[in-house]
């Protein structure tokens, strides 16, 4: 009997989705290619990484239950607060493991959002500038911008796209398109809910490639007579071949290699998967160079610390405490193949980010922490991060920030500056604009046009000295 594809080939509409988005952003015309950026201000991008991940944890962290610690009537009898080091105080039944690994961190305490909702909180999160409803379809993911900027850095060996997703489909807003940019900067967003032996047989490749083969002349045959008629079908041929080489690529089903080892450490859910991808594929060094890990289910108004709960902090934040320290153990672990002396964690920037915080002081009627925007903290190590520090602090109720830790004075950090610090760790000039938008609105990449207020458009440079 004939074999059929869907016999050889794993069922992928639920494990990967290969810049679905940013195609549906280019057919709704907002693509433009080419496109002219222009520096439009003084930076001076540092390039120390060559790799960024990002864990978003969605739904909002409690600041003053974790790494900017206030006793108050919340705070629960079991956390076993100890101290790190100066001014840091951590639960270690929140967080075991990166208590052990604090040295590798630097704490930015005083972070303000524009949001106090989770659909335009996550949203802001991936697109690095709050939502505007009018310009919101030609606006990219910071990922796509990223694999905008490294384009030319790419190698004829590099199969795997520069931005890939993993979970962003949890996510309120699910994954971003690439707005204006051409859609071949689209993530590869991989849900990790569903991940087994993954690899593709030696049959499966055999017919895809006799199959692609077929479609290539075919498609080659029609050209003429659609010639400078339709960009959309040649950009919809620009995802064949991506995932042709994806597919075809030994290096893609080798990064979903976790042993049972890998799983039982980082854990697995979908924050320890997330990590475990990200770093095969900084291993990999196949293309991919920046990673948006989205951990869900944070948003605790009720029951924030009820150990009869399925779904609390205790059991997030010890998710994600084993996910971040292991990944940062074992790319500090595995030497550069590119700089001697240097690790894999050296060049890699990992930032965890979220919404906003959580309210401080006793807990809300039903248990819980509702939303609080005011003050709340991001964590960063690797990729040129000066560890083992704390920037900014906060009142002694963890309500207001009374230092910014930063050379901007009074200004708070917001999400725009994050994003600002890992394009300039990446070497990208984080003060660029495009003019030649859809709508003609000037896209810059760090947008100083706040929702509520200016934003003061630099990166965080006490990161990095």
């Amino acid at each position: 009997m004939q074999k059929r594809m869907s016999d050889m080939f794993p069922a992928r509409r639920d494990v990967l989705r290969l810049g679905g988005y940013g195609l549906l952003g280019a057919f709704a015309d907002q693509a433009l290619f080419p496109i002219r950026a222009q520096a439009a201000g003084r930076s001076s991008p540092r390039g120390t990484a060559r790799f960024a991940i990002v864990i978003e944890l969605a739904g909002a962290l409690s600041h003053t239950d974790s790494f900017d610690f206030k006793e108050n009537a919340g705070t629960q009898k079991d956390f076993d607060v100890r101290p790190i080091r100066n001014d840091l105080y951590l639960s270690n039944r929140l967080f075991p493991e990166l208590s052990k690994e604090m040295d590798r961190v630097t704490i930015v305490r005083s972070m303000k959002s524009h949001e106090v909702v989770h659909f335009r909180g996550q949203y802001y999160t991936q697109a690095g500038r709050p939502l505007n409803p009018a310009q919101a379809p030609e606006i990219p993911a910071v990922g796509s911008v990223v694999s905008y900027e490294l384009e030319s850095k790419r190698r004829e060996t590099d199969s795997l796209p520069t931005y890939v997703g993993c979970n962003l489909d949890t996510a309120g807003c699910g994954a971003l398109t690439t707005g204006f940019l051409h859609p071949r900067h689209s993530v590869l967003d991989v849900s990790l809910n569903d991940v087994g032996s993954k690899a593709l047989s030696a049959d499966a490749l055999s017919v895809l490639e006799e199959r692609y083969t077929l479609l290539r002349k075919l498609d080659q045959s029609m050209a003429p007579a659609r010639s400078g008629r339709d960009r959309k079908l040649s950009s919809f041929g620009s995802f064949q071949d991506s995932a042709y080489k994806i597919l075809g690529d030994p290096r893609w089903p080798k990064a979903f290699g976790f042993s049972d080892e890998e799983k039982k450490r980082y854990g697995a859910n979908s924050v320890g998967l997330g990590c475990l991808l990200a770093r095969n594929l900084v291993k990999a060094d196949a293309g991919a160079r920046y990673f948006h890990v989205t951990h869900p289910g944070w948003d605790h108004h009720k029951n924030i610390f009820e150990h009869k709960s399925t779904d609390n902090h205790y059991k997030h934040c010890n998710d994600f405490d084993r996910a971040m320290a292991n990944l940062m153990r074992d790319l500090a672990a595995e030497p550069s193949p590119r700089e001697k002396g240097k690790t894999l964690l050296d060049e890699t920037m990992v930032v965890m980010v979220t919404e906003f915080g959580r309210t401080p002081g006793a807990l809300n009627g039903v248990k819980g922490r509702h939303h609080y925007n005011a003050a709340y903290l991001s964590l960063f190590a690797g990729g040129g991060v000066k560890p083992g520090r704390i920037l900014g602090k906060t009142d002694a109720a963890g309500e207001q920030v009374v230092e910014s830790g930063w050379k901007h004075g009074k200004s708070q950090i917001k999400t725009e500056n994050i994003y600002a610090s890992i394009y300039s760790a990446l070497g990208i000039d984080w003060r660029k604009e495009i003019s030649d938008t859809p709508s003609k609105r000037v896209y810059r990449y760090v947008d100083p046009l706040g929702a509520t207020e200016f934003v003061v458009d630099d990166e965080i440079a006490e990161l990095f000295v």
